[in-house]
């Protein structure tokens, strides 16, 4: 995959979880990795139910084949 395909895949994942009313939550790509960056706040209502499939299905249908939370990120 090139940089412009993570680019554009990004932009879909990150897109897509603003419509679901994240636009907190950034996306950063490693290869067929999304990691997702939340407020610390917020990672337990994104890795729940029922969001947590919507999330799943956002960022996987944006192109990535797995998807991790970032817990470090501030």
């Amino acid at each position: 995959m090139n940089d412009d395909d993570m680019l554009a895949e990004t932009e879909l994942a990150e897109e897509e979880l603003r419509r679901l009313g994240l636009g907190y939550v950034h996306v950063r790509a490693y290869g067929e990795l999304a990691c997702l960056e939340a407020p610390r706040e917020e990672i337990s209502a994104i890795t729940g139910e029922p969001l947590r499939a919507e999330v799943l299905r956002a960022v996987r249908g944006a192109g990535f084949d797995r998807v991790a939370v970032h817990l470090d990120a501030d």
